[in-house]
């Protein structure tokens, strides 16, 4: 019991006895969670975010190791004491890479979450960004296009494509392996947000460097590469970029090891899947394959990674480590230094977690990427990218040959 205020006490200090007497009942009760605006997905003791992933679909493996990366951080968040003083809820949902299921995955899911952590698919991302844009849904898509920059509400971690596919090239020319008057191919997916995007990386460096570029489109159902890599090989290819399924990437490097094109083969990230390693396709990979990234793979000998490998094994000890599943630790890097900052500022509704957004100038992640700078959506959260080559012996299948860099095309590039 608080003893009674005397009659004698005036306004301003019986307020003050008040509040006291408030600061102490909180204090034997446990520390409350800190008093902010909150709104959809958010209680006051946990706040909801969902997971649209491919679990099932031609990029199954890369979903089932997102979802596994953005669970540890949430695991990690939650063990620390959460975000504001409440838990993290992930829901996630397989999509199986269907656009439709997709849709309607989303409309169920929307209004009990406070925003994505994950969309897996640059078309279902394009169909659910009319009503995200209109309900202020914050997401991190797994997808690194370029047509997603300028989109106040997407959270892109890493570079898009097409600085990707120059910064490899750019090792090339580096390296020496390309010259000015040689020709590279690009064999791309006939969707303009991947393929189409990652194509305007290799059209760049062709018309700044002087090369000739001999460009494939193919259909996501392609799975015979033989005319394909001929094509590349009468036409003199010293070098091919490749953007698109894993199991096509498989295809055509084995095809081409096969028909004796054996030059460099530079795979975009979501091309690579490490299992293919263990196939017939994969001496081909250790031989031909560089993969351009911009998040450090699995076994990358810096701290936040070692760290990481130790929290995965423990938690997955059946899994299979990829770089997948560091992209999803990092994206939950990300998308908690977004909520942080809006706990700060005492508004975690969707629109302050949306303008929380663009006021952070640097997210570190520990080396695992460059720092992410989130503070202007027409531009890259990152510009630098590893160059990786396969390695059967390595858990997660990936070396880095060249560290973070970000060359001077790709600044040419942005501008």
């Amino acid at each position: 019991m608080f003893p009674r205020r005397s009659r004698f006490l005036g306004p301003r200090s019986a307020a003050l006895t008040s509040l006291l007497a408030l600061a102490v009942a909180a204090t034997a009760c446990g520390t409350p969670a800190p008093a902010v605006k909150t709104g959809t997905g958010v209680t006051d003791k946990t706040i909801r975010l969902g997971a649209l992933s491919d679990l099932s679909g031609p990029f199954g493996p890369l979903g089932e190791a997102v979802v596994q990366g953005n669970q540890l951080y949430v695991d990690k968040l939650n063990a620390d004491g959460g975000i504001c003083g409440r838990q993290i809820e992930l829901d996630v949902q397989d999509t199986g890479f269907d656009s439709n299921k997709a849709t309607q995955l989303y409309f169920k899911m929307e209004p009990t979450v406070l925003g994505l952590l994950q969309v897996v698919g640059s078309e279902i991302t394009s169909r659910i960004t009319p009503d995200m844009l209109q309900q202020q849904v914050m997401a991190a898509p797994t997808s690194w296009s370029s047509d997603l920059l300028g989109n106040p509400y997407m959270v892109v971690v890493g570079a898009t494509y097409d600085l990707d596919v120059i910064n490899s090239l750019d090792y090339l020319l580096r390296q020496g392996k390309l010259q000015k008057g040689d020709t590279i191919g690009h064999i791309y997916l006939n969707d303009p947000e991947y393929g189409g995007n990652a194509l305007q990386g290799s059209q760049f460096v062709a018309d700044k460097m002087g090369l000739t570029l001999k460009a494939i489109e193919v259909p996501p159902n392609k799975t015979d590469f033989t005319a394909e890599i001929g094509q590349l090989k009468a036409a003199g290819a010293k070098a091919v970029a490749i953007s698109t399924y894993p199991q096509q990437t498989a295809m055509a490097v084995g095809t081409a090891a096969a028909a004796g094109l054996t030059v460099p083969f530079l795979v975009s990230n979501p091309g690579f899947d490490p299992s293919v390693l263990a196939s017939p396709a994969g001496p081909a990979f250790q031989q031909l394959v560089l993969v351009s990234s911009s998040v450090a793979p699995y076994s990358a000998k810096i701290p936040a990674a070692e760290n990481l490998a130790t929290a995965y094994k423990a938690k997955y000890p059946n899994g299979k480590p990829s770089l997948a599943m560091v992209y999803g630790y990092v994206v939950g890097i990300g998308y908690a230094a977004i909520l942080k900052r809006a706990c700060a500022e005492g508004d975690l509704t969707r629109a302050g977690v949306q303008k929380a957004f663009h006021e952070l100038t640097g997210v570190d992640t520990g080396g695992l990427t460059a720092p992410l700078l989130f503070s202007s959506s027409n531009y890259p959260s990152s510009r630098q990218s590893f160059v990786l080559r396969p390695d059967p012996k390595t858990a997660g299948g990936l070396d880095i040959v060249d560290p973070l860099k970000e060359s001077d095309l790709v600044r040419q590039r942005i501008g």
